[in-house]
């Protein structure tokens, strides 16, 4: 005779069964902390997260916020962009809490903030926005401050430290990338527009002595051969030397005779003049245009480009020769049927050297909308740790890259379609990534 246990067993195992899954899961999971809403909410973030010592993320959105001057997509007034917190749960669960910290007027403040967040010892934050600023007819992009109340409860204070005034000028315009502090307080950042030749700058703030105004000096202005169009944000090294990458320029003979893009170093010389250095010149077959930043890890440079022969973009490595030119290497090739395609900004890297970044589209899901992806160290073998489609999940297009805090990967989906300078939506999203 064959003995069947009661259903209430068969249940309560299945039950457990199911919650010890769950509980032991295996491999990578995301994790939505937080949807955007457009006004007065921010909205189509593409900038890279910051992180305050308390865990409390921050970032931009380049549209949203409460300002009715902003006019885009077929007429609809979406907002000027935002500045904004996210603050975690108290405990271990529950939802985080945003708070929008500045919205953009497009006023004398400027209008949106495509690029991220730099943070000082005392909490004050630092941007770019791309537009506004000026109050000019032709806008050109600011440099501004945010600075934390005095008081809980308080409202931040925003201020103008810089705003670009013409291409007449030499000066620079549309100011893109993230900025960066040297020992002495001054910013180092990039305009895509404007300089002597009209192919972007690299430029220096230096702050008051006391009151007064932000001084600003430009440092380099790309030519062609030289390298065109900085988008990103800069990289400094202990002896003051800055890195960085142009989307265009080079070898002018190469992607429709504009370049396919340079990684460059500045380094300062007496008398406050600054030589330029090409570390590497594209030709699309080794990759094209990078968008987004360098970073340093054990002696080597790692980045990303765009597009390639394959049309996927790349991620290469520049590591120093002994006296001689810098060694290029490509050590991933996107464009397989669900790989990533267009990684826009730059790699994050953990303590041991594995990769990690966002691709705008590509990847298995419906659509084919952005991935997240992990290279690991050594190998080079690529994980993609999620996928993202349009329609379906409602998140779509990662342009920023990615913030690795403890045994976390945070990121965001931008939720605009179109590319780099793309149109953003009312929406986007804030995620977290674990188990990878």
């Amino acid at each position: 005779m064959i003995c069947s246990p009661p259903r209430s067993l068969i249940l309560l195992a299945a039950t457990c069964a199911s919650l010890l899954g769950a509980a032991f899961a295996t491999g990578p999971q995301q994790h939505l902390i937080y949807t955007f809403l457009g006004q007065p909410n921010g909205a189509g973030p593409t900038s890279t997260l910051i992180a305050d010592a308390a865990g409390n993320l921050y970032g931009t959105t380049s549209v949203g916020g409460t300002s009715a001057n902003c006019i885009f997509s077929g007429g609809a007034n979406v907002g000027c962009g935002a500045i904004f917190e996210l603050s975690p749960p108290a405990s271990g669960s529950g939802s985080w809490t945003e708070a929008v910290l500045y919205s953009f007027q497009d006023n004398t403040d400027g209008a949106v903030p495509y690029g991220g967040l730099v943070m000082d010892a005392a909490g004050n934050l630092y941007g770019a926005a791309m537009d506004g600023g000026s109050g000019l007819s032709i806008p050109y992009g600011s440099i501004y401050e945010l600075s934390p109340p005095a008081g809980s409860g308080g409202a931040w204070t925003f201020t103008q430290l810089y705003a670009f005034k013409s291409t007449t000028t030499g000066d620079g315009n549309t100011p893109l990338g993230t900025l960066v502090f040297d020992h002495a307080g001054n910013l180092y950042g990039t305009t895509q527009g404007g300089g002597t030749s009209n192919g972007g700058t690299v430029f220096k703030l230096s702050p008051p002595s006391s009151g007064g105004s932000w001084t600003e000096t430009v440092l380099h202005s790309f030519s062609g051969s030289d390298g065109f169009a900085p988008v990103a944000g800069l990289y400094m090294d202990g002896a003051g030397n800055l890195y960085g990458t142009t989307v265009q320029g080079g070898n002018m003979a190469d992607c429709g005779e504009v370049g396919c893009g340079v990684v460059f170093k500045l380094s300062p010389g007496s008398g406050g003049t600054w030589t330029e250095l090409l570390l590497h010149r594209f030709v699309r077959t080794d990759g094209a245009n990078p968008y987004g930043s360098l970073i340093f890890y054990h002696g080597n440079f790692y980045g990303t480009t765009s597009v390639s022969t394959s049309s996927g973009g790349t991620v290469f490595e520049l590591t120093p020769g002994h006296g001689g030119p810098w060694i290029f290497s490509t050590i991933h090739t996107f464009g397989g049927p669900d790989d990533g395609q267009f990684p826009y900004s730059g790699v994050t890297v953990d303590a041991t050297g594995n990769l990690y970044g966002t691709t705008y589209n590509g990847g298995s899901a419906a659509g084919a909308y952005g991935t997240v992806y992990k290279l690991a160290t050594g190998v080079w073998s690529e994980t993609v740790l999620e996928n993202y489609s349009f329609p379906g999940s409602g998140e779509y297009g990662p342009i920023g890259g990615l913030l690795l805090k403890g045994n976390k990967l945070f990121g965001t989906t931008s939720d605009c379609w179109g590319g780099f300078f793309a149109a953003c939506s009312t929406s986007g999203h804030v995620f977290a990534i674990t188990g990878f």
